[in-house]
């Protein structure tokens, strides 16, 4: 659950927006408190609710923006409307707000059940309520609500934390800033902060005893890499961060000094519990490359296949060899493997090739592979089944293979989609 703090105004621009909610069905008033006498009427209009709250905040004159709006959100539909106002009026005791007449209207018309709370800063004695600190205030005051006990997330944190696999204390302390805290060090211990306050404490020699890598971290560090290369394509540098976090739950961290461009990235694979340097996983500049190429159409024509040499596409071949690492090692054959990371494997004409439809590319795998390599693919795969053959490729025709060194096949087939959104930024 979260809580916003939303922008003040002089009108009560709050009560215009969360009456027209309720007039399209799409809000519904919960709760008035404290309005006096306009209680006792039976309709009321937004103006009514304005003047009285103007009334009210007359009184103090130094108060330009008196307007107190907040937004409390539930994820999903984990609390009901009637929860979520008990919740509110609570919550606004703690702020300091029960005496004040406010406003409580329950929004359905997103994903996340949420209530708006309306209210003035400004108290019936002229006095005004007191905002010092209010975000951090607004956070610990409904963690006080709900019975969360933020000493005890953060020693949660710190045990979850030496649970990943890391190689540097910085690594360490990048994975609790993705949590929001803030890690200081002082005489020998790692001060874990939040809302301004040490919550929680470390030995800096315990953290630096986990350092090092688990035994999974290779298999692991190619299956992302593959990931990296088949997605970055689709999505601008912003957009494809945002899509790793949303649909992977991997975090990027770009390192930048203030106002300076990224020296450097880290990534944080929670499901996997590891932290990689972005570096070993895909070069900086061509993860802020992807904000750079413009948006490609899809191909129309029928799919053309490239094969791609050595030398002018080592990225690629870097990451069909990540592909199939990834399919013999984390799936339990094969051929499963290969169906989850959408390549396939073909015999046409004595030969091997391997098939991404979804990047129109075909690659002979004997040109991917050493000979070493390529028997252990072929081994594994013929103990899952049989070899399909060209029999079953009459949709797919593959043209003989055509080396295309100087042909950039991102800038081809890409599909960037440009979003306004901004990466995580780490200024270490």
């Amino acid at each position: 659950m979260i809580v916003k703090i939303l922008s003040s105004s002089a009108g009560f621009a709050g009560i215009t927006y969360n009456t027209d909610k309720m007039s399209t069905n799409r809000g519904e008033l919960m709760l008035v408190k404290n309005f006096g006498a306009l209680q006792g009427l039976s309709e009321l209009r937004p103006e009514d609710y304005r003047n009285y709250l103007k009334m009210v905040s007359a009184t103090n004159k130094a108060v330009k923006k008196p307007q107190f709006h907040a937004a409390i959100s539930a994820e999903g539909r984990t609390f009901d409307k009637d929860q979520l106002t008990v919740i509110a009026v609570e919550w606004l005791s703690k702020m300091g707000y029960a005496e004040q007449p406010y406003l409580v209207v329950f929004h359905k018309d997103t994903d996340n059940n949420h209530v708006h709370i309306v209210s003035t800063r400004v108290d019936r004695k002229g006095k005004k309520i007191n905002s010092g600190f209010e975000n951090i205030r607004a956070l610990q005051n409904l963690n006080l609500v709900l019975g969360i006990d933020e000493q005890q997330n953060a020693e949660k944190a710190i045990a979850n934390a030496k649970a990943y696999a890391f190689e540097t204390k910085a690594q360490w302390m990048m994975i609790l800033e993705t949590q929001g805290y803030k890690i200081a060090e002082k005489d020998g211990r790692l001060q874990v902060i939040k809302f301004g306050k040490v919550q929680a404490q470390t030995d800096v020699t315990g953290v630096m005893e986990r350092l090092g890598k688990s035994p999974e971290d290779e298999q692991r560090r190619s299956q992302v890499s593959a990931l990296f290369y088949k997605y970055a394509a689709q999505y601008d540098t912003e957009a494809f961060i945002a899509y790793l976090q949303d649909k992977h739950g991997i975090s990027v961290l770009l390192h930048a000094k203030e106002g300076k461009k990224p020296y450097g990235y880290s990534i944080i694979d929670h499901p996997f519990k590891a932290v990689y340097k972005g570096g070993h996983i895909m070069p900086l500049a061509a993860l802020l490359s992807l904000k750079e190429e413009s948006v490609q159409e899809p191909i129309k024509e029928e799919p053309q296949y490239l094969a791609y040499d050595s030398i002018s596409h080592a990225g690629r071949r870097d990451f069909y060899k990540s592909l199939l690492r990834a399919a013999m090692y984390n799936y339990p054959d094969i051929r499963q493997g290969l169906h989850h990371t959408h390549i396939y494997i073909y015999l046409r004409d004595d030969r091997y090739y391997l098939i991404d439809r979804g990047d129109k590319a075909f690659i002979p795998l004997d040109e991917l592979l050493d000979e070493k390599e390529l028997q252990t693919v072929l081994q594994e795969f013929a103990r899952s089944g049989e070899l399909e053959t060209e029999v079953n490729l009459q949709h797919y025709a593959i043209p003989v293979p055509v080396i295309a060194p100087s042909i950039d096949d991102e800038a081809i087939n890409g599909r960037n989609r440009r979003r306004k959104k901004h990466p995580r930024t780490n200024s270490r």
